[in-house]
């Protein structure tokens, strides 16, 4: 379902996430509208979306506790792709998404242009449950070095084969520290620009 530019606010994406029964959805796309805060509450609250396996919620104003609230869904055991991109999102966010067990299947994650930092970029270097992991987009999240450090030290993603980490003042130490993981075997594209 494709509900993108619609200029949903608050109180629709409200009552969208306290739907109970569209058990088939597979794909939710609400990106580009004005969600807010206590929709993505809504949405992270949701039971009914048990085959949900693509969730779209870009530039949507969702705040660290909108994307916490997201983070912690434990019904979307079928999740593949996840995009919270634009969305004022940091390290509460990054911490339930890192702890999130239920998300093994996740192939794409999409966090960039948010409020990640260095803080979450350790928690989220720290999942292990992203064995099926691809793509994980946290471009211009103020990452810098340490942040690499921390995600480099990730022995998880062994799928992984596009990683973007570019706008995030990396630096040559930080390109240093992402070289030197080795499990990241199938990697095909670091963009770090």
């Amino acid at each position: 379902m494709n509900l993108s530019r619609n200029k949903i606010g608050a109180e629709g994406g409200i009552v969208l996430g306290k739907n109970g029964f569209w058990f088939a959805l597979e794909e939710f796309d609400l990106s580009y509208n004005k969600l807010g805060e206590k929709a993505a509450i809504a949405i992270g609250e949701n039971t009914a979306w048990n085959n949900l396996a693509a969730l779209t919620l870009r530039d949507n104003n969702i705040g660290d506790e909108g994307g916490s609230a997201i983070s912690k869904n434990t019904t979307w055991k079928k999740l593949l792709k996840l995009d919270l991109s634009k969305n004022w999102i940091g390290k509460n966010t990054s911490i339930q998404m890192s702890q999130n067990s239920t998300w093994a299947n996740l192939t794409e994650i999409c966090l960039n242009t948010n409020q990640i930092d260095i803080e979450g970029a350790e928690y989220l270097s720290s999942n292990k449950t992203w064995t099926n992991l691809q793509t994980l987009n946290l471009s211009g999240n103020n990452i810098g070095e340490k942040g690499a450090e921390y995600l480099s030290s990730n022995k998880t993603w062994t799928h992984l084969h596009t990683f973007d980490l570019s706008w995030n003042n990396i630096g040559e130490k930080g390109a240093e520290y992402l070289s030197s993981n080795q499990t990241w075997a199938n990697l095909q594209t670091l963009d770090l620009s």
